[in-house]
């Protein structure tokens, strides 16, 4: 079964929602973004909602300080980095909070994949792979080339391999199906006017299940 992440959650009515739908995954960006939100917010979210999905942090290129702040408040299950993490500095996170890091690399830029994928073997615990966009380092709505998926799971071997950018509704059973896509992560697919929309995070979660 191909899980999901929903990200850029705001709202605890969307949260609820993800918890009553049994998503995998619920994801938070401290990052600057129009779903920027701060520790405080993401602690009162998760603290109204018990048992929420594991929580996901998005971050690009955080300093060290900055996490120590954030996870003494927000108990966060996995971290996220956007930016340009270095593979060393990516063990050194998972060594000081013993929590599972997953890198993001972008796909259809000038870096080939294959060879970030190998750059940081032994240093995270899965890739999320995002479309390439020289402004902004996700979020972009944007799918990129689904043809390299095939060669993308390949060179991740045994790490988890993260789809995202421009999956929406109408195209998540095609992924899955046509890729096997071991997991998905999904924001402004499940959007309308920049809000999270509850039709249709119920429509794709069922179509995940249904393919």
């Amino acid at each position: 079964m191909t899980r999901v992440k929903i990200c850029g959650i705001k709202r605890v009515e969307t949260l609820a929602l993800l918890k009553k739908l049994d998503v995998d995954y619920v994801g938070f960006v401290f990052a600057q973004s129009k779903r920027q939100v701060d520790g405080q917010t993401v602690k009162s979210l998760l603290s109204q909602v018990p048992e929420h999905p594991p929580a996901v942090g998005v971050f690009v290129n955080p300093t060290l300080q900055e996490l120590d702040d954030l996870l003494a408040d927000v108990p966060l299950a996995v971290i996220q980095l956007h930016g340009q993490e270095t593979p060393e500095y990516c063990q050194q996170v998972k060594a000081r909070y013993s929590l599972p890091v997953w890198k993001a690399l972008a796909v259809g830029g000038e870096e080939d994949a294959a060879a970030e994928i190998a750059r940081y073997a032994g240093s995270v615990d899965a890739y999320l792979f995002d479309t390439y966009d020289p402004s902004q380092a996700g979020g972009t709505g944007k799918r990129f080339s689904w043809e390299q998926i095939p060669q993308l799971q390949e060179a991740c071997q045994e790490k988890t391999c993260i789809i995202a950018g421009g999956i929406n509704t109408e195209n998540v059973s095609e992924l899955i199906n046509r890729y096997q896509a071991e997991m998905i992560d999904v924001s402004s697919g499940v959007e309308t006017d920049g809000e999270k929309d509850a039709e249709k995070i119920k429509t794709l979660v069922e179509r995940v299940k249904g393919a």
